[in-house]
């Protein structure tokens, strides 16, 4: 998935739809400009690659780009921090954060991505105890 930070800088996201919280390496928050030295917004437990630490959340900003790489959606997100990272992507797109924001459809050669709000106008009800 291409995303584009505040910086200007591209970066590749996988989107993990077992994760329960986005997550980037103190590094990718850092060029875009989050003071990862300020008090987080809060820490969560988190288990990733064989380990399993409280971690310190941000702030970020982002931008998904269009396949043709003309069009950028943006939205912030709450995203976990790791100080060590170890994977050939930059940012883990997981519920809070990604699904939160977008609905995504996996197909077998192919995917979709739309905003929640999309979605929500084909299918009205959501959380809503009176529609269900």
């Amino acid at each position: 998935m291409p995303l584009l930070t505040r910086s200007a800088e591209r970066h590749l996201g996988v989107i993990d739809t077992g994760s329960p919280v986005s997550v980037t390496s103190i590094g990718v928050l850092r060029r875009a400009g989050v003071d990862v030295d300020a008090d987080p917004l809060m820490e969560v437990p988190l288990g990733l690659g064989g380990r399993f630490d409280r971690v310190p959340v941000f702030g970020l900003s982002v931008g998904l780009l269009s396949p043709d790489l003309s069009t950028i959606e943006r939205w912030n997100l709450q995203i976990a921090c790791l100080r060590v990272w170890n994977f050939g992507f930059d940012i883990l797109l997981g519920q809070r954060g990604w699904f939160d924001t977008f609905t995504t459809t996996f197909g077998e050669d192919r995917f979709a991505v739309e905003n929640r709000s999309a979605f929500d106008e084909r299918f009205p009800g959501g959380n809503d105890p009176e529609m269900q």
